[in-house]
């Protein structure tokens, strides 16, 4: 390699990084050498929110816009807008053919970061969420404005087995289903919701911290069987090694940034019609 060029390059490298530094103070330390880390990650994921301009960089939901004033998750941003945040389900969404779903059904939607990705991807033209908190239901119809008011959106309450039955046919037949409700699909998941969504492709976070959780997992298992193909997902490795948009971020703040605060590795099930 021409050394002109190798020196450029270098230079080029290393100049986010010697600016970065050149911008910390003794002051800055001292605040940050004093930070919990649930303080730490907030700080660095809304920064890694400024440095990629609020729209999602990589993955599935490229070119996403998310809100900075989040209801939910605020410390998941930086992983978010990497496409690094709940991998798992990520690469499924990524292998989604277009209209290979008539509908996508989010319960438990938070701020609709998978409802407004999936419309902003174009996999699916529908999407209905599920979202008790008022304060959610606004936040993702106003992430959905700001992505442009793609596809169609519909924004109910509370998920249980009336609210689901009134669903109608075509709602629930060949849809994509996440559901996310940190604990509570253990008493959502009866057998009479599940015959309702028999003919959805279904992808549940199991919570391992529920009361008497071997007993619920158990049973929900056995009564899915009925209906479904059961597949426990594989944990996903994530990195943050190849993203040029970090690499002044030092060792602990990358690995910090894409941490989901979980207490174990976590179970992701899919559930296939059988």
């Amino acid at each position: 390699m021409d050394i002109t060029k190798l020196i450029n390059s270098e230079l080029e490298y290393y100049q986010p990084i010697i600016e970065t530094a050149s911008k910390v103070n003794n002051e800055n330390l001292t605040v940050w050498r004093n930070e919990t880390v649930q303080q730490r990650q907030e700080r660095i994921s809304l920064e890694c929110y400024d440095l990629l301009k609020g729209q999602v960089s990589y993955g599935p939901f490229k070119g996403l816009k998310l809100n900075k004033d989040t209801w939910w998750g605020k410390l998941d941003l930086g992983s978010m807008l990497l496409g690094l945040y709940e991998k798992e389900i990520l690469d499924i969404i990524s292998n989604i053919k277009q209209d290979e779903y008539s509908n996508f059904i989010d319960i438990g939607a938070a701020d609709g970061y998978y409802a407004c990705g999936i419309l902003n991807s174009k996999k699916i033209n529908n999407a209905i969420c599920f979202e008790q908190s008022q304060k959610g239901q606004e936040v993702i119809h106003q992430n959905w404005i700001n992505n442009g008011s793609l596809g169609s959106l519909t924004i109910y309450g509370e998920a249980n087995l009336q609210s689901l039955e009134k669903l109608s046919e075509e709602d629930v037949q060949n849809a994509l289903v996440l559901i996310d409700i940190e604990g509570f699909e253990f008493e959502l998941l009866t057998t009479e919701v599940l015959a309702v969504l028999k003919n959805c492709t279904i992808i549940i976070e199991i919570h391992n911290w529920a009361d008497d959780f071997i007993n619920k997992y158990r049973t929900l298992l056995m009564n899915a069987a009925k209906h479904f193909k059961i597949e426990p997902l594989k944990p996903v490795d994530r990195s943050c090694f190849n993203y040029p948009e970090l690499r002044h971020f030092t060792d602990d703040n990358r690995a910090l940034l894409i941490s989901e605060r979980r207490p174990c590795l976590m179970r992701f099930i899919k559930l296939t019609p059988l």
